[in-house]
């Protein structure tokens, strides 16, 4: 069983494709899901950026006492600032592109940033990619950096997700949206090409993982 736990919408970057637009979800109810969870589960912790949570500290050590493995999915810029990555399983980086890309996408110096993660972390990693209008023409230079990527460690697989108009995202979405055409045409070249395992994902509201939310 895998469960994903969106603990809200905080985070310490204003990406403007962000489709989060999440209330922050109670402590109680995550607590109650994790113990329902059996050894060998997969609790998964999601935000906006779960690192600004309190809590996660906790969760991530009530998970590792049910057994579970667990995973979060990060931007990386706290993760030099935390003391408990050894209750970490995996670690998700996003990955939108070649730096210059990348950095127009998500600011900045970003991309050494998870660069840097993956290269300092001794973890399994997952990687995933929001294909928008400013990236989807750079699917082959991708595909070359997680190749590259997936020679020095572990990469469990690589998700591909098709930009929706949603969240902060809502506002922007002439300037990211692309067609259905043109997301199949990228992930299949992605598919083609990754030494890693791709999943094309063009709704990201209709994956069957469980997904633990604020109602």
């Amino acid at each position: 069983m895998i469960k994903v736990f969106i603990l809200g919408s905080r985070c310490n970057m204003s990406c403007r494709f962000c489709m989060s637009s999440e209330k922050d979800l109670e402590k109680e109810v995550v607590v109650e899901n994790l113990l329902k969870m059996n050894p060998g589960d997969l609790a998964v912790f999601a935000g906006g950026e779960p690192l600004l949570y309190p809590d996660l500290k906790n969760f991530l050590r009530i998970a590792r006492s049910r057994g579970l493995k667990t995973k979060i999915h990060t931007n990386g810029v706290l993760l030099s600032q935390i003391d408990f990555l050894d209750l970490v399983d995996i670690v998700n980086l996003p990955l939108d592109g070649p730096e210059e890309v990348h950095d127009a996408m998500r600011g900045e110096g970003h991309f050494k940033t998870v660069m840097d993660a993956f290269k300092k972390l001794n973890k399994q990693f997952t990687i995933t990619t929001v294909l928008t209008k400013k990236n989807v023409k750079h699917v082959d230079e991708l595909v070359e950096i997680v190749n590259e990527l997936a020679e020095g460690r572990e990469i469990l697989n690589w998700k591909i997700f098709r930009f929706k108009p949603k969240g902060r995202g809502l506002k922007y979405r002439d300037e990211f949206e692309i067609s259905g055409e043109d997301f199949l045409e990228a992930t299949s070249i992605a598919k083609a090409e990754s030494s890693v395992k791709v999943y094309a994902i063009p709704d990201p509201d209709a994956m069957s993982t469980e997904v633990i939310r604020r109602q």
